[in-house]
């Protein structure tokens, strides 16, 4: 007569739970290097990185001490959809702590590729009045491009950074 055999679930066994916990800290792992990637500034490569690298912490302090004593509110509006060789008007408003627009800045309008290097640019943003500051922009190139637009007024300057995605 055969013997009647109780199969035992898999889920009580060590070495399952060991390797599902391996999996689930991978997972946690990489959704967090994810979220990282997506939320840090973009670490392009500059000529002077090792000076950079020293004082990325006090640079790192000190904008976030300028913005607060600034109190400015930079405002970017981005074509929704940009493509190649489409010339396209990027706008940003600019603000002070009470909302009044900050009249008489220079703004610049700076376009960083991360995957490649040399195809970089800047373009001077015009003053279009009630704190608006424009620049037509066309890439010449699709994927992502990290956008910077700086706007100074006298020694006070404040950034603000965005990533786009470029259709062909």
């Amino acid at each position: 007569m055969a013997k009647i055999v109780k199969q035992e679930s898999a889920w009580q066994n060590p070495w399952v739970w060991l390797l599902a916990g391996i999996m689930a800290v991978t997972l946690l792992v990489n959704g967090t290097l994810i979220t990282i990637a997506f939320t840090s500034p973009p670490g392009l490569v500059v000529a002077d990185y090792y000076d950079k690298g020293k004082s990325y912490l006090y640079d790192q302090a000190q904008e976030k001490q300028d913005a607060q004593r600034l109190g400015w509110n930079l405002i970017l509006d981005l074509p929704k959809a940009p493509a190649i060789n489409q010339s396209e008007s990027y706008l940003v408003r600019a603000v002070d702590s009470e909302g009044q627009p900050i009249s008489g800045a220079q703004a610049e309008f700076a376009a960083f590729r991360p995957v490649e290097n040399g195809r970089d640019f800047a373009v001077a943003m015009r003053d279009m009045g009630a704190g608006y500051y424009a620049a037509d922009v066309d890439f010449s190139l699709p994927g992502n491009w990290d956008l910077i637009v700086t706007v100074k007024q006298g020694e006070d300057q404040l950034d603000i950074a965005k990533r786009i995605f470029v259709k062909k």
